[in-house]
């Protein structure tokens, strides 16, 4: 079984909320133990425990086998672009990481960190922060210092019916996202962040919202209230499931106020997701 959480956003309590419940006995009773992590970026910015939140991931690195994507707010960090507002405790807090704190995130040959997407074609997982959508083949030629908003970290999922581009990212269509990954991983699950509130959409041929139909249900866990809505993965289709802000703590939205994450079974294969209400 998989963990996985999305923009825990330097919030250290948050995240050690989610490890505690997910390693509590009675949620492993209930739920399985899980066996590995997966990262859907943002790690960094709007908290004000980065470092501790950095340690914590290594730690984890060392347990567990371990993925990470890039977030947009990791990527502005590193490379040192204005992504949104912070306060200046977070700004302090941040401008105090050491090169041996940010160690966490992997450089590459090419001076860049870390990959925009984790693959497992095994479990039919497509994983990413934004979105899953080829940068390449979205991106203008006439695209200059804007080239970046179009990144599968800056991506983000729409309910128009068009694809489209603002200075908030590249904002696509469920059905351009499986057609994308359908390339890569068929009959796939695809897992994303970045928008800080659940989704579940399912794709049989046609396109169907399934998360306003879950009724959350809920139950004590490791001494808190949690609220959990359970996808039943059909082999036969794909599936894309956001999941809610890790870390709320530097940003707050309607419904959004507690920490989220999401385990995947695979077998049966599910994806559920929590939301930490109390």
């Amino acid at each position: 079984m998989d963990l996985v959480f999305s923009d825990i956003h330097a919030d250290i309590n948050a995240l050690d909320a989610i490890l505690g419940v997910a390693s509590s006995p009675d949620f492993r009773k209930k739920y399985g133990e899980f066996s590995r992590i997966i990262n859907l970026g943002d790690v960094l910015e709007r908290g004000t425990h980065p470092r501790e939140v950095l340690s914590r991931l290594k730690a984890l690195q060392e347990t567990y086998p371990f993925h990470s994507v890039m977030g947009n707010h990791d990527e502005g960090f590193l490379y040192n672009r204005l992504v949104s507002a912070s306060s200046t405790e977070s700004l302090d807090a941040h401008a105090k990481l050491t090169r041996e704190d940010i160690s966490f995130f992997r450089e590459n040959q090419d001076g860049t960190f870390g990959s925009r997407e984790f693959i497992d074609k095994k479990f039919g997982l497509f994983c990413v922060h934004g979105g899953p959508l080829d940068p390449a083949k979205i991106t203008p030629q006439n695209a200059r210092e804007e080239s970046w908003l179009y990144q599968r970290s800056w991506q983000r999922l729409t309910a128009e019916e068009f694809d489209f581009f603002t200075y908030a990212g590249y904002h696509y269509r469920a059905s351009s996202a499986f057609d994308e990954v359908e390339k890569h991983v068929s009959n796939h699950v695809i897992l994303c962040g970045h928008q800080h509130q659940e989704e579940a959409i399912m794709q049989d041929g046609t396109i169907h919202h399934l998360y306003p139909g879950i009724t959350p249900a809920r139950e004590k866990l490791a001494g808190r209230m949690i609220e959990s809505r359970e996808i039943v993965i059909d082999s036969t289709n794909n599936y894309l499931i956001r999941l809610g802000i890790g870390g709320p703590e530097g940003h707050y939205v309607k419904n959004a106020e507690v920490p989220h994450f999401a385990v995947v079974q695979h077998d049966p294969r599910k994806v559920i997701l929590f939301a930490i209400r109390e």
